[in-house]
């Protein structure tokens, strides 16, 4: 085995500190986690958007490691955290004060990577049909009948309800150059304490990966728009959380841009997952059907030097007692297998 690369699983919502589902995690072949949306749930310190605090960080690590598992990143802020930013509403500078702590107090956790989406419609309009393999369940876009210019309601950020008694009435439509605006403002004042505290600020294209969608701007919808973020950010901490299957709905080379990422340190995580088709209609698919060669994909990753995680972020659902774990659990044995088709050994936790 010439080369070292992580295996994880993303966890999500009461699994999280489900000592059962740890050790299925463990079990299945992961070796690293990204740990979804910290919230009051998971973090007390977190409830009304409150500051992470370091030593409920700390005690999350080591609930994660005596499971044999070790907290690779966080994926998303929450959003009632996070909406006055997205929506640029009064207060925001206060949010923004308490996701610096929050990015501080990370690092000085050991947690070097937090996945975000700035995105106000975030992942939405990609219904659950039965087009994978054997009929299984599994997202799909299709631009002819996705709510593309269905405004949010007032009170919705991030496709999520964040007021408790929201007024009436819809949000209005924000344009590109307004987004960028709101996007740059949040990474020059995050960027200075991500590098500080050795944290990367991972981002996630949009899925769908459209121009627009519930009548608000998009930003990471291809390659180009990557690399604008990155000549306007040029931080070590500005980074990507490369979903590999959003990037194959772009209709881009996803092998040239796996390329393009990876020599220049750029990938934070890899969403190791496959799709067929492209926008405007797409479909999620099992790991081995899709339209990417996944073994062609990993040898690229292999070649330009990648050592980071690989995680299948989403899962068609197997008609079984357990429909997603038992996905995961496809999807971990396959990438497991291919990793030593190829002489790729699992970084496994000490």
């Amino acid at each position: 085995m010439d080369k070292i690369m992580k295996i994880g699983m993303g966890i999500h919502g009461e699994r999280r500190l489900n000592p059962n589902y740890l050790d299925y995690v463990k079990q299945i072949g992961a070796t690293h986690v990204i740990v979804f949306m910290p919230d009051g749930d998971l973090l007390p310190s977190a409830k009304n958007g409150g500051v992470w605090d370091l030593d409920e960080l700390k005690g999350l690590c080591k609930l994660y490691r005596d499971k044999g598992l070790v907290v690779e990143g966080f994926e998303n802020f929450d959003p009632k955290a996070y909406y006055k930013i997205l929506l640029d509403e009064p207060g925001k500078q206060e949010q923004m004060d308490n996701l610096k702590r929050n990015i501080e107090n990370m690092g000085k956790a050991g947690i070097p990577i937090m996945g975000y989406n700035f995105s106000i419609g975030a992942c939405c309009a990609r219904p659950m049909q039965p087009v994978a393999r054997g009929g299984a369940l599994s997202p799909c876009y299709d631009e002819s009948v996705a709510p593309i210019h269905d405004p949010l309601p007032l009170g919705w950020a991030w496709d999520t309800q964040v007021l408790d008694n929201p007024p009436e009435g819809k949000l209005a439509p924000v344009s590109l150059e307004e987004m960028l605006q709101r996007r740059d403002w949040f990474l020059d004042q995050i960027l200075p304490v991500a590098e500080e505290y050795g944290v990367q600020m991972a981002a996630h294209p949009e899925d769908p990966p459209v121009p627009v969608l519930r009548d608000a701007a998009r930003i990471l919808i291809s390659p180009q728009a990557y690399e604008e973020m990155f000549q306007r950010h040029p931080s070590p901490s500005t980074c990507v959380e490369f979903c590999q299957g959003t990037f194959a709905e772009m209709g881009v080379d996803v092998y040239e841009v796996i390329r393009s990422f990876v020599t220049r340190n750029k990938i934070s995580y890899v969403h190791f997952r496959n799709i067929k088709g492209k926008v405007p209609r797409y479909s999620e698919v099992f790991i081995d059907e899709g339209d990417i060669d996944m073994v062609k994909a990993l040898s690229v990753y292999k070649e330009c030097g990648y050592t980071g995680l690989l995680m299948p972020d989403h899962t068609p659902s197997i008609n079984c007692q357990n429909p997603n774990e038992t996905g995961m659990a496809y999807a971990v044995g396959y990438i497991r297998g291919i990793m030593q088709a190829l002489d790729i050994e699992v970084e496994e936790v000490k």
